[in-house]
């Protein structure tokens, strides 16, 4: 598994914390090996004072996005756009 968060942008008032590259093995995925990492990894952004907390997710990522909302994630509504060349 592999999980990177970091505290990335404070704002006027509140510190920000974002997640990046959460990601289980293939073949274990299914298997409840990526809630303790997640649950730990928001406790430490919470401890750190990170008063929000963004990461981003495929909706085709079902059962991952079923993880981020039983952790306290909100699913919002965003478009996410790239430049490449």
């Amino acid at each position: 598994m592999s999980l990177d968060v970091e505290v990335v942008r404070e704002t006027t008032d509140e510190l920000v914390a974002a997640f990046e590259d959460v990601v289980v093995d293939a073949g274990t995925r299914g298997k409840g090996v990526g809630a303790a990492p997640t649950e730990e990894a928001v406790r430490l952004a919470r401890e750190a004072g990170a008063r929000t907390l963004d990461l981003t997710s495929r909706p085709s990522r079902a059962a991952a996005n079923r993880l981020y909302e039983r952790v306290g994630f909100q699913a919002r509504d965003s478009t996410v756009c790239r430049s490449a060349g």
